[in-house]
């Protein structure tokens, strides 16, 4: 049973390792936090337009991701060995980043 543990740990493919908070902190904040939810807001946008469906959909559509990269980057800040100023920094950032997305949400921006 120790064995299956293991092998399954090494086999996490690199979503798993981001949402387990196994990526560093920069990386998981910038590279997946920013650059990858661009492109995932770019890609819903454009599925959006060409549906054409109203503009609320868009945040709607969105949560999912924004829930699951505030987990990986909370669980990140989590394990950051380094300093703490940048673990809580990135903790209010995921904090905001929640609240705005709801606001958006509920208000249909």
């Amino acid at each position: 049973m120790v064995r299956r543990k293991k092998s399954l740990k090494k086999n996490k493919n690199y979503f798993m390792k981001f949402f387990d908070g196994e990526l560093s902190l920069p990386h998981s904040y910038w590279l997946v936090g920013v650059l990858y939810s661009i492109g995932v807001a770019i890609l819903i946008t454009m599925f959006s337009i060409m549906m054409s469906l109203p503009l609320k959909t868009d945040s709607v559509l969105l949560l999912p991701w924004v829930i699951f990269t505030s987990i990986g980057i909370w669980r990140s800040s989590d394990n950051y060995k380094g300093s703490k100023f940048w673990a809580i920094l990135a903790k209010i950032a995921v904090v905001i980043g929640i609240i705005q997305a709801v606001g958006y949400v509920l208000m249909g921006v």
